[in-house]
């Protein structure tokens, strides 16, 4: 008993520690899974600037559409967003090197763009239903904002926030 007292003890310690939209994994998934919906699969179809993704993962993930989010709610994951910028810079030096994304330096923008090397990623990844709503929420994200794999952030950020009376700062 006392064994399955501090077993449960330990997972719910883990749960604790463990956040969700901090993950490298729920970052990387998240990732490969806009690219791939908005086909960008090449250095000519690249999304460009990848400090975008930080803002777009929650809405991946909780409704894609930014409209059906209240104030409160898009100042949250504005907050969160900045915070999430520096995990994606350290996640895409590991799906580099590990061949998943390209990555180029736009020297116009001083950017970093990326594109997904599909080749790399399994078939079965990009075809599960696991990840159907993330997909829907994408589609959805693409139906509200428009072509936003273009936006510049600053676009983006207004577009989503500032149009929604959210006080953002510089990006």
């Amino acid at each position: 008993m006392r064994r399955e007292f501090m077993q449960s003890k330990d997972a719910a310690r883990k749960r604790l520690m463990f956040i969700q939209k901090e993950d490298y994994n729920f970052l990387a998934y998240n990732t490969i899974l806009l690219l791939d919906v908005l086909g960008c699969t090449s250095e000519t179809r690249k999304f460009k600037d990848f400090r975008k993704i930080a803002y777009l993962i929650d809405f991946i993930n909780e409704g894609g559409n930014p409209e059906l989010f209240d104030q409160s709610e898009l100042s949250k994951i504005y907050q969160r967003a900045q915070i999430k910028k520096k995990l994606l810079h350290h996640l895409l030096i590991i799906l580099k090197n590990r061949k998943l994304i390209g990555v180029s330096v736009n020297g116009a923008t001083k950017t970093i763009d990326l594109w997904l090397n599909k080749e790399s990623v399994p078939t079965a990844f990009l075809t599960a239903d696991f990840f159907s709503k993330e997909i829907a929420n994408i589609n959805s994200l693409k139906s509200s904002l428009g072509t936003f794999k273009g936006f510049t952030i600053k676009t983006l950020s207004d577009k989503i926030f500032k149009q929604n009376n959210v006080l953002t700062w510089e990006v």
